[in-house]
């Protein structure tokens, strides 16, 4: 079944797509398009992601793994670091083109803060249900997934103020660098994992994109497979010297501790980020994906992130504590995946209208706050 799934995904991906000639370039490769459709394709590998968390993690209990996400257990951050890329991607590139940029800028973020308060109460609903008890601060303990709305919330916080109150271009830019810094060295110290600090400086890297555009596909055009190969490999070994530590190091006969642990973690992860956003805009410098499946799922990003965990948690073996029964445990983890997609998909696109209606007073979707650049 993982090489169906596999399959599957590949004509998710490739559906449409359109393969350049030599010496021949996608030039819209930071299309809003183009981004869309990877978006969305990253949207289906979260799922899986978090899917894979609740039948294969190394840290379950021996007798409830079933194998067969096994590949997706660490994919998360990856893609998580392409979200952040084209968010400030987008956010300087719309600045850029659009007049009066910061009039109405409140709208992103009620856009930002109405399903995700939706989901969240969600939670805290089933979890009073079933009586369950839960950890403070229990803003972040009821509906853990949800930490990815402080971090593009306080992204767009510094952004706003970086380029609305500030008139040099470059002293914008490296404030918006300064306050992911200290976003970065706060959470390590307050933050409960590496999962909240790892892909942030995509955003960054974004805005520098977004900046330098046309300067940074040329240089990749020159020695293209080099750098291909070069971001792969990169990738490669950051995700496992990060992913696979102590394996690695046993197999070296190496000594293994918990502070090289989470150096090498934590290094890893950060680079492998970078990188294999690197690697995904090389892969679209050549390929042009898109298909209106991908472009479908791509308009809706936010709300998918925020929906699926639901039904991850309610189809699983518990419900978010080993205690506390889930709705119904679907033990094949194709089906288990898959149920969760068919439920959450809907519901995540009817949200996100809803979601525009409120806002925009119109009966249109919330646009997806990723994706802010048509070119």
């Amino acid at each position: 079944m993982s090489a169906v799934l596999f399959v599957i995904l590949g004509i998710c991906l490739f559906w449409g797509a359109k393969i350049c000639k030599r010496k021949e370039w996608n030039e819209d490769v930071l299309s809003f398009a183009q981004t869309k459709s990877f978006l969305g394709f990253c949207a289906l590998i979260i799922i899986l992601h978090h899917c894979s968390h609740k039948t294969c993690a190394p840290w379950l209990i021996p007798f409830r793994i079933v194998h067969g996400l096994d590949f997706f257990v660490f994919a998360g951050y990856l893609c998580v670091a392409v979200f952040f890329f084209c968010s400030g991607y987008g956010m300087y590139t719309a600045f850029s083109q659009k007049e009066g940029f910061f009039k109405g800028y409140h709208k992103r973020i009620i856009k930002i803060l109405i399903p995700a308060v939706v989901m969240w109460l969600a939670f805290y609903f089933v979890e009073k249900s079933k009586g369950m008890w839960i950890e403070k601060p229990i803003w972040i303990n009821t509906y853990s997934y949800i930490w990815y709305i402080p971090a593009l919330l306080y992204l767009y916080l510094i952004f706003y103020l970086s380029f609305h109150l500030i008139k040099n271009d470059k002293i914008r830019v490296a404030t918006v660098i300064a306050g992911t810094f200290v976003y970065f060295v706060f959470s390590m110290f307050f933050s409960p994992g590496t999962w909240w600090y790892n892909t942030h400086h995509l955003f960054v890297a974004g805005i520098i994109t977004a900046r330098h555009k046309e300067k940074i596909i040329s240089f990749f055009k020159k020695g293209y497979p080099f750098w291909v190969v070069i971001s792969f490999v990169i990738t490669y070994v950051g995700f496992v010297a990060s992913n696979y530590y102590y394996p690695v190091m046993i197999a070296l006969g190496f000594k293994a501790d918990e502070l090289s642990h989470f150096i090498t973690e934590l290094t890893g992860q950060v680079i492998s980020a970078f990188s294999f956003v690197v690697f995904v805009m090389l892969i679209g410098m050549k390929i042009k994906v898109g298909n209106k499946f991908l472009l479908f799922l791509g308009s809706f990003t936010l709300e998918i992130y925020l929906v699926h965990p639901m039904f991850v948690e309610l189809f699983a073996y518990a419900f978010i504590q080993d205690s506390a029964r889930s709705l119904y445990h679907i033990r094949n983890p194709f089906l288990y995946a898959l149920v969760v997609s068919v439920i959450a998909l809907p519901l995540a696109f009817i949200l996100n209208r809803v979601t525009g209606m409120i806002v925009n007073g119109k009966s249109k979707g919330s646009k997806n706050i990723n994706l802010e650049s048509k070119g």
